[in-house]
């Protein structure tokens, strides 16, 4: 009788390595691809919050001169107010570039309650490489009075402002005109973006 011995099949020790490598390829690659998604991802993440940061500050901007009271203005606790709406010039109240300073009409205050007047002292400057926005609660702050200090926008190394005189038809780098303008050009060179630009219109002049 003739016994008939079966040989058990298996993997040989090449095959059990060649089936580890192509486990551990396809592990690299799914982890890179992962890796990659996850990094665009947050990429693009920052990239809009920057981006909505830029709008959120046009935003403020634009409220601001749509409300451009025709008031004079006191930038520094001067004695006398300057004879002019706009306060515009360079190296004033600690900025590093331009400044844009005036008033605005409609800081709500409700029935009155609060100790302080509709009207807004604003200005605009550059600290840092910051766009700040100043806002004192006295529409003509005496000497010494501190703002409170509101940073729109980082990453900004100059600001420069330009005005529209209907009259004349042309912009201006000084405005030295007793009425408000009709347009104010204001140019942001940042790190970010480069140069932007953009045009407000100055349509409604407030009495205050």
């Amino acid at each position: 009788m003739i016994n008939l011995v079966k040989r058990n099949s298996g993997f040989t020790l090449i095959e059990m390595l060649l089936a580890v490598t192509i486990f551990a390829l396809l592990g690299v690659a799914g982890f890179s691809i992962l890796s990659n998604t996850v990094k665009s991802n947050d990429i693009s993440l920052a990239h809009g919050e920057k981006v909505a940061g830029l709008q959120r500050a046009m935003i403020v901007i634009e409220r601001d001169l749509m409300q451009l009271a025709q008031r004079t203005v006191r930038v520094q606790g001067e004695q006398k107010p300057q004879p002019f709406y706009l306060s515009h010039g360079e190296f004033i109240l600690d900025s590093e570039s331009q400044v844009l300073a005036f008033r605005r009409v409609g800081w709500t205050n409700p029935l009155n309650i609060l100790p302080r007047s509709e009207v807004q002292s604003v200005a605009y400057r550059i600290v840092d490489e910051n766009l700040e926005r100043l806002q004192f609660t006295f529409p003509d702050p005496v000497q010494g009075t501190e703002p409170k200090v509101r940073v729109l926008l980082e990453g900004v190394e100059q600001i420069e402002f330009e005005f529209y005189n209907t009259s004349e038809k042309k912009w201006l780098d000084k405005w030295t005109e007793q009425g408000l303008p009709d347009g104010i050009s204001i140019l942001l060179k940042t790190k970010e973006y480069g140069e932007i630009k953009r045009i407000f219109s100055v349509s409604a002049q407030v009495q205050s």
